[in-house]
């Protein structure tokens, strides 16, 4: 006590000091508060608990009350006898002052002896899990609200192994002169519950029977608080509700029966989507609109309907100024149907459609060459899953894709066909992640499973493609993230005479065939669409989109007067062939500017192999750079620049062979640039 009043008095005794001949306290504004002599990791907390700050009208009385907050919270800290040996407040203008205050935190109160008693009542596998919840340990600062934390932590693990009764009572003993405290927690765990009677309240015209078969909560099932939370975020997640809240009722432990409250505010069941679409590169750009409707009761059983149409044109080349730009016209679209708790409350079922008309574009483009495009129709239907987890998904499906080529510029080759390609498909993911959009921790897995061609189609292959991204926050402002990715491709060889479904030997053949043989230049339609590329936005930045691999003579953009079937064939036959294997990895440091902007620095590598299951270590294709971030409530808008750094590419040498491309420049230098919205990864 004697110390606070020391405090205030100094303090007062400083306000008077600047009174004098200006203009009243009341009017002046604090232009910062420095906080000096602690060393506590929650200062940022203490600062944004004061009414005192940076910009705030400076009022005496609550500067005081502040002090007193000062004080409190380094002894909430395990500072026992912490006090502030002085406050300042320091004329830096016309009515502007600085607030300094030097603390005196002391010497800190540590856990001696820390107990859990009544765990041993609870099964070995509970009590680990207890264990493991408890933040404070031994030797550690007494922090008053890490104490209070962990009882809560205990009562939630208790509660999702049914024990909806558990309670937990924490006491420390502190002793100022030892410096020491004896902390305890009393576990009073109850008898395990189920379920009471669920009632649902606010349902509105929806039905009844799939929102209860979305929310998964019988009678007579074992109580778990992690359920709960899970069935509140699936019943959320069907985006009828604008709130959903799940009151257990707790008011009869003898019974043992836990009966539920499920509050239900119905929210709008239909929206419109419109939006922009820009990306551009060093190679093209592209403009485009969204436009979108969902139906989130669509023929009432809360089924989902969503339609999107993203019509844009492309201009094309950028990269070429000898060649006049051109404005080829695309329209991307879909249209899916989602069914909940088809099976139970954790499966979802999907038909999807989309219909596309696009060009496929390359970064080398030279006067005569044609352009080619595509019309694309395809479907899937399948299933969503939740395993164990809500952040461990599978999704299991059937697809089915055809091509039909068509000529943006120049003539139709031969051998150039639609491409029918069927295919299952599972894929696994499990998303740790902090934020989706913007993750700052955390991790993303991702595994995906292709075998196509089994029963019919045009391309008989298997398709691998793991992934993994980290995220690890180094400050509040700086986080590092990282992606790693692997592409296996193994389709069905040509040999002994087959020819349904194989493809892939046009990788090996001799640059000698001539490049517009029917048969090439369908095997390299196949390769198109089932092959690995690397290169571009969200790949390897220091290359433009699918520079990165196989270069050689490609069949179906080459035109009719120009022979690529000699032993060294001309610069503009060469382009992307794509390839079998494929490992990409890249890492970036991530730097929060503001609440508005951010600043990027990373490094990729990455390569694509001609061979089955075959990686090389002497073509890294490395690449560095920054980029700049403009957060927005979607996503970030990236604007990226790579650098292609000298002998990383291939190893020892100042360039790539010929057989492995000749990536694009800017004035001369190794460098792509990309634009777009959203992280790379």
């Amino acid at each position: 006590m004697l110390n606070t009043v020391r405090t205030i008095v100094l303090a007062l005794t400083a306000l008077g000091s600047i009174a004098c001949g200006s203009a009243p306290l009341k009017q002046d504004v604090v232009s910062a508060v420095d906080i000096t002599g602690g060393d506590v990791a929650e200062e940022k907390a203490l600062e944004e608990g004061l009414a005192t700050r940076e910009d705030a009208v400076f009022d005496t009385d609550v500067l005081t009350k502040d002090l007193v907050r000062i004080q409190r919270f380094y002894r909430a800290h395990g500072y026992y006898e912490a006090s502030i040996r002085a406050a300042r407040v320091v004329r830096v203008g016309k009515q502007k002052v600085r607030v300094e205050v030097d603390v005196s935190p002391g010497t800190a109160v540590l856990v001696s002896q820390l107990e859990l008693i009544g765990i041993a009542t609870l099964p070995t596998s509970l009590q680990k899990d207890v264990t493991r919840v408890v933040r404070l340990r031994t030797g550690e600062r007494l922090v008053e609200a890490h104490l209070h934390d962990d009882a809560r932590a205990v009562e939630h693990v208790l509660a999702d192994s049914g024990f909806a009764f558990a309670k937990v009572v924490e006491t420390a003993e502190v002793s100022v002169m030892r410096r020491t405290a004896r902390v305890r927690y009393a576990l009073t765990p109850g008898r395990q519950a189920v379920y009471g009677d669920v009632r649902l309240e606010g349902l509105g015209e929806f039905d009844e029977g799939v929102v209860r078969d979305t929310l998964g909560l019988q009678k007579g099932e074992p109580y778990s608080k992690r359920q709960l939370d899970a069935a509140r975020k699936r019943l959320f997640e069907l985006g009828v509700f604008s709130t959903v809240t799940i009151e257990p009722d707790l008011g009869n432990p003898a019974s043992g029966a836990v009966p539920l409250r499920v509050k239900l505010e119905p929210g709008a069941t239909h929206s419109v989507h419109f939006g922009a679409v820009v990306e551009q590169d060093s190679v093209r750009a592209m403009a485009g609109l969204r436009l979108g409707w969902e139906s989130r009761n669509f023929f009432g059983n809360l089924r989902r309907f969503t339609a999107d149409a993203t019509p844009g044109v492309t201009f094309y080349p950028l990269a070429n100024p000898d060649v006049p730009l051109k404005a080829l016209p695309s329209v991307l679209s879909s249209v899916r149907l989602e069914q909940p708790a088809i099976i139970d409350a954790l499966t979802t079922g999907f038909i999807q459609s989309n219909v596309n008309a696009q060009p496929v574009l390359y970064s080398e483009f030279n006067p005569g060459d044609n352009i080619i495009g595509f019309f694309e129709v395809g479907g899937s239907v399948g299933a969503e899953r939740q395993i164990a987890t809500e952040a461990l998904t599978v999704r299991p499906s059937y697809n089915a894709q055809a091509s039909f080529p068509f000529m943006y510029l120049g003539e139709k080759p031969e051998g150039l066909d639609r491409v029918l390609v069927f295919f299952p498909e599972i894929v696994g993911e499990a998303d740790l992640r902090d934020d989706p959009i913007e993750p700052r921790s955390g991790a993303f897995i991702r595994m995906a499973l292709q075998v196509a061609g089994t029963l019919f189609g045009d391309a008989q292959d298997v398709r691998l493609e793991p992934e993994l991204r980290l995220y690890a926050k180094i400050s509040r402002r700086v986080s590092i993230a990282s992606r790693t990715q692997f592409g296996f491709l193994l389709p069905n060889l040509c040999e002994d005479g087959k020819t349904r479904g194989c493809y892939g030997d046009s990788l090996t053949r001799s640059s000698t065939i001539p490049a517009g043989d029917p048969v090439v230049v369908r095997d390299q339609q196949l390769l198109l669409f089932r092959g690995f590329y690397s290169g571009g936005a969200t790949s390897n930045r220091g290359y433009n989109l699918r520079e990165v691999g196989p270069h050689g003579p490609l069949g179906f953009l080459v035109p009719s007067n120009v022979n690529c079937a000699v032993a060294d064939p001309p610069e503009r036959c060469i382009h992307p062939l794509g390839g079998l294997t494929l490992w990409e990895q890249s890492l970036e440091l991530r730097i929060l500017l503001s609440d508005l902007a951010g600043l990027v620095f990373f490094v990729d590598a990455s390569d694509v192999t001609r061979q089955r299951v075959t990686f090389r270590a002497d073509y890294p294709h490395l690449s560095t750079g920054s980029g700049f971030r403009l957060r927005t409530p979607v996503g970030a808008v990236r604007l990226d620049v790579g650098l292609r750094i000298p002998y990383a590419q291939s190893i020892g040498e100042p360039q790539l062979p010929k057989d492995e491309g000749n990536p694009d420049t800017i004035l001369g230098a190794p460098v792509a640039f990309h634009f777009g919205l959203g992280e790379a990864f």
